[in-house]
Formats: C-alpha cells, sequence, structure tokens
C-alpha cells in the first residue's frame, strides 16, 4: 500500500509543477496489438471431499492482448488493457483408488483502465504517472471436484518513462503497483504486488511500431506487440 500511496503523492506533485515550453514528440493515442506469454508461478492444494485431495502446479501459456491510450488536453491520456490467456496445469488427484495425474489449462485474464499524466523533461523523454482499476480473474474449472476458480479487483498505479533516443527506437520501463497483482491460491485470494516492465519498440514507419516487453513479478510475461500510433492530437 505504501507503494500505491507514493505513487498518488508523485501524481498530484506533478501536477503542481509550473508548466514545460517543451513538447512532447511521443504520440499518446495508440492503439497496441499484443501476443503474450505469461509464466505462472503458482501451486495449491484442496481437499474436495473427503479422504481425496487435489494439487494443482501452474506453467507456462500464451495468449492475446489488446491496449491503447488516447491524448487528452494538458498532457493528459486514457489508458487501458485487456488480456487473455491459456495456461497450462498439472494436477495430482489422490484418494483412496490411487493417485491420477491429469494435465488441462486453465484461462487467466486481466485488464486495466484509467488516466495517466505526462510530464516532458525533453522533446523525446517523458515521465509518465498512470492511475488504474486493475481486475484479475484466473478460471481453473475442476477436474476432480476442486475449486481454485478467484477473481477481484482494485486500485492501480504506475510510474515510468518513455525515451526516443534515436528517431526509430523507444525505449520504455516503468514501476506498477496493483492490489490484485498476486494470488495466494490456497487461500484463493489476491495481494498486492509490484511489477517491472522493460521494453523496446522499433518504429519501421512512422506510425507504426513493432515492440519486445518484458513483465516480472509473480507473473513473468514477455510481450510481442504491433502498435498503431495515431500521431499528436490538436491539443
Amino acid at each position: 500500500m505504501k507503494t500505491f500511496q507514493s505513487v498518488c503523492l508523485l501524481s498530484l506533485l506533478s501536477l503542481t509543477l509550473p508548466s514545460t515550453a517543451i513538447s512532447s514528440e511521443l504520440s499518446y493515442t495508440y492503439l497496441d496489438f499484443q501476443w503474450v506469454q505469461p509464466t505462472i508461478d503458482l501451486s495449491a492444494s484442496q481437499n474436495p471431499v473427503p479422504s481425496q485431495s487435489v494439487d494443482i502446479v501452474s506453467n507456462e501459456g500464451s495468449g492475446v492482448s489488446v491496449a491503447g491510450a488516447l491524448a487528452l488536453p494538458n498532457q493528459f491520456y486514457l489508458v487501458g488493457s485487456f488480456q487473455s490467456s491459456i495456461v497450462d496445469v498439472d494436477a495430482v488427484v489422490t484418494n483412496p483408488l490411487g493417485v491420477t495425474e491429469v494435465s488441462d489449462e486453465y484461462d487467466f485474464i486481466r485488464s486495466r483502465a484509467g488516466a495517466g499524466y505526462l510530464f516532458a523533461i525533453g522533446a523525446n523523454l517523458d515521465i509518465i504517472l498512470e492511475l488504474t482499476y486493475d481486475t484479475s480473474e484466473y478460471d481453473f474449472g475442476s477436474v476432480a471436484g476442486e475449486n481454485f476458480d478467484t477473481h477481484d479487483a482494485g486500485a492501480g498505479g504506475q510510474i515510468g518513462f518513455r525515451w526516443n533516443p534515436v528517431l526509430p527506437f523507444e525505449l520504455y520501463a516503468s514501476g506498477r503497483y496493483s492490489s490484485v497483482g498476486k494470488i495466494d491460491l490456497n487461500r484463493r485470494e489476491f495481494e498486492a504486488d509490484t511489477h517491472m516492465n522493460l521494453g523496446l519498440r522499433w518504429y519501421f514507419f512512422e506510425d507504426l511500431g513493432l515492440g519486445v516487453e518484458y513483465e516480472s513479478g509473480q507473473v513473468d510475461t514477455i510481450t510481442v506487440s504491433m502498435r498503431f500510433s495515431f500521431g499528436n492530437l490538436p491539443w
């Protein structure tokens, strides 16, 4: 929670800073189509009926995501994303009849929506601050009467930078807090967590770029994206 409070404080401080004469050259109106590969390190156990236990271990998966932003006046912008992945899971069912191993898949879905503020400290270097509403859902289904399905929503915050060191390339990194960023699957409860993101984007046309990103956390994610930018709106 201290991390989220710090992000909020930084956001408020940024709004009190004097207006800068520097105008950002980076676009905040864009649409991303993404392929994602999450690795989710989870394990849990349940006893759905007497004398029977179900133990599961989560592995890697893959999925798709769409994300975007819309520039607003006075250096504000709207931001949002939706990600859906199918993740492999191994289950072991133990009962008086024996031990059965089952391989299956489950759905992992998360989204975020909110607003951001950019502070241009150079024509090609921006500090970004975002406040979002995050959702996260694990839909396991059931192999032997167990129920690990969990979903929740809560506040999120992000601080980072975007840097265009040379014309075709953009580097970006951020630290992101989410109150639903981590899950204790045994208790089926979400916990707050902080994720680190690092990425590189290459614009092979002025408003069309290919990006690669890595996110660390309980959910480690590699993302490959195609960005369609729409330049800077008149304001």
